[in-house]
């Protein structure tokens, strides 16, 4: 009897200390994935928190040492070092990128599956050696999708400094060599008309005055709209001032603007963006939302100042409105976040069908981060 008690107390034994091994495992596993989560962690950070991992997971954790390596990076426990009795698993990327995850005894141990090691734990370490994988694949990718972000959003930058010094010709050229030569030729035809006696050609005289007016006024329009000289002149709030009554009035809107005073050092890139930003913001208004109310408001904080350009008209869904709503709203509303975006702030689109619309945009005095953007745009 006693013999069949003894039996069983070993087996209980036997099963708790194998249940042990388990929960070992286990937790190791559990602490590794959670630590594989964040791929904003630096790689040798995430390798030196997993590998401390390993060997409290193995069966003689008190004398057991780990190691992980990929190209360039390694991680391993204060007394690593290699010794006959170890078992390791490969690690590969999808970048083609070697290495490997081992686990060591400083001592000899008795023969099990593997050398000293468990079948459970030669399982482990391939499933550890699988995670590191997936992780290290996942990372690659993330970084090359950020490296492309950042190529995008440096072109983006570019183009928009192209777009304005563009801008910026054309409309001198339009003013001062287009518009001159035209009221040149309009002083030429007024001389002609009091010198000489052109009677039979009066009629086709007056209306050749009234063409040349209108496009006159036409390339003061385009001009003005290109780069208007109050931008550089006078300053932002002055600029979107006139902008925005100019534009209403012309549509038949009631237009309110609230604009609080902007420090005169404000950054000529800064300026330049938000009179883009209200520029396309109040362009979309008179296009599409068939409103009656026009808002535009300039606020400063104390990181930045906000603008926000609002209206009565139809609306639409807001879950639409960052992909298509019958295109009216896409592009522009991309071109304005990555407006904002390139001096370091941000831009929202709320609407709803019947409630209007309304864009708000805020800018920081200063740029944070990237200090290759604080000039990009002008």
């Amino acid at each position: 009897m006693s013999q069949d008690i003894s039996q069983e107390q070993d087996k209980h034994e036997r099963l708790l200390h194998h249940l042990g091994e388990r929960v070992k495992e286990l937790t190791a596993l559990h602490g590794v994935v959670r630590l594989l989560q964040d791929s904003r962690v630096p790689l040798d950070e995430v390798l030196h928190q997993v590998v401390l991992l390993l060997p409290p997971a193995w069966q003689y954790p008190d004398i057991a040492v780990a190691r992980i390596q990929i190209e360039g990076v390694a991680a391993m426990t204060p007394r690593f070092r290699e010794t006959p009795w170890m078992q390791r698993a490969s690690l590969t990327t999808s970048a083609e990128r070697q290495g490997s995850i081992e686990v060591g005894y400083l001592e000899e141990k008795p023969q099990e599956y593997e050398g000293p090691f468990l079948v459970e734990e030669r399982n482990l370490l391939n499933s550890l050696a699988d995670s590191l994988s997936s992780y290290l694949t996942r990372r690659e990718a993330e970084e090359g999708l950020r490296d492309t972000h950042a190529q995008l959003q440096a072109l983006s930058r570019q183009l928009m400094h192209l777009q304005e010094q563009e801008r910026r010709q054309l409309a001198h050229d339009l003013h001062d060599e287009v518009g001159q030569a035209l009221t040149a030729l309009k002083m030429n035809l007024q001389t002609m008309e009091r010198v000489a006696d052109l009677s039979p050609v009066q009629p086709s005289l007056h209306d050749s005055f009234g063409i040349l007016d209108t496009l006159l006024a036409r390339v003061r329009d385009l001009s003005l709209d290109l780069r208007p000289s109050l931008l550089d002149h006078l300053g932002l709030v002055p600029a979107i001032r006139w902008y925005a009554i100019r534009q209403a009035e012309r549509a038949g809107l009631q237009v309110h603007v609230e604009a609080d005073s902007l420090p005169e050092e404000l950054a000529a890139d800064r300026a330049v963006v938000c009179f883009r930003i209200v520029q396309e913001a109040v362009t979309n208004v008179l296009r599409h939302a068939k409103a009656t109310q026009l808002d535009v408001v300039v606020r400063t904080t104390d990181s930045g100042f906000t603008l926000i350009v609002k209206d009565n008209g139809v609306g639409f869904r807001a879950s639409e409105s960052m992909t298509e709503v019958e295109g009216r709203w896409s592009i522009g509303l991309v071109g304005m976040r990555e407006r904002a975006r390139a001096v370091g702030g941000y831009l929202k689109l709320h609407s709803a069908l019947g409630r209007g619309t309304e864009v708000f945009a805020h800018i920081p005095w200063r740029q944070s981060g990237n200090p290759d953007v604080s000039n990009a745009i002008g």
